[in-house]
């Protein structure tokens, strides 16, 4: 009897003791890496089953059945929301930047309020530099105003490479359209080769540099390179053999 006893006391202190929250061992908080594999598998997940209904939809159209409405995008509003969610979890680091940015990038109703913070937190992160390819196209995400302020932060960065796209975003239509010998042209060009200089990512710099490049080479009043090949009849020509006429070119490819 006693020793029955015993053993009842023992198991009943061995379950009270593992459901003690002093001695239990705390779940393993999950890394910024793995929340970002995470979302990125609910990103193709969630596009997946949208090329699904959208092939479907098709389907149904080709048969004359009736055609479900479908949106010309997935839905990542709740992949979006959970980004939020882990960029707060790593706020105050620069692991919440890249949360931050997916959001910027899936989500436009959300969009403005990700680079709020951004720009609150983050601006002199290096990891914002990740944001630059999108500058130019800002305006399109948010209003004008406020692509226009948020430029004007990021110009003010500590991180030389953030500041570098922000001067690319600036002065990129300028190299593009104004006259060549405008001082608008050559106000942007200078700014941007003293850019190219400056910045630590190489790509960037490369990426300035051809800018500039394709429009002294390649712009409208620039003299064409001289393209040579074999028309339909195997015969050899030259471009500069239609010199003074027009020339219609059609560039095309099949995938």
């Amino acid at each position: 009897m006693k020793t029955a006893l015993f053993l009842a006391g023992s198991l009943l202190l061995g379950t009270i003791a593992a459901q003690d929250p002093v001695t239990s061992k705390p779940d393993k908080k999950a890394t910024a890496a793995e929340r970002m594999q995470e979302l990125a598998k609910l990103r193709r997940d969630a596009f997946t089953k949208w090329r699904e209904e959208t092939t479907k939809a098709r389907d149904a159209a080709e048969d004359g059945g009736a055609v479900k409405a479908i949106s010309m995008r997935p839905d990542y509003g709740p992949i979006a929301d959970k980004a939020l969610q882990y960029a707060k979890e790593f706020a105050g680091t620069d692991d919440a930047v890249q949360f931050l940015l997916m959001v910027v990038n899936m989500d436009q109703k959300r969009a403005k309020g990700a680079i709020e913070t951004l720009l609150s937190d983050h601006v002199d992160s290096p990891e914002l530099a990740k944001m630059g390819r999108m500058l130019p196209f800002l305006d399109r995400v948010v209003d004008e105003e406020f692509a226009a302020r948020a430029l004007d932060k990021l110009l003010k960065s500590k991180s030389v490479d953030v500041r570098g796209w922000a001067q690319f975003a600036k002065h990129g239509a300028t190299i593009e359209n104004a006259d060549r010998d405008s001082d608008a042209y050559k106000t942007a060009k200078a700014a941007l080769l003293v850019t190219a200089e400056q910045v630590a990512d190489k790509g960037l710099a490369q990426q300035i540099r051809g800018a500039i490049e394709e429009r002294e080479k390649f712009g409208v009043g620039c003299t064409a390179p001289d393209i040579e090949g074999v028309d339909l009849d195997g015969v050899a020509f030259k471009l500069s053999d239609y010199r003074g006429k027009v020339i219609f070119l059609d560039f095309w490819g099949d995938w």
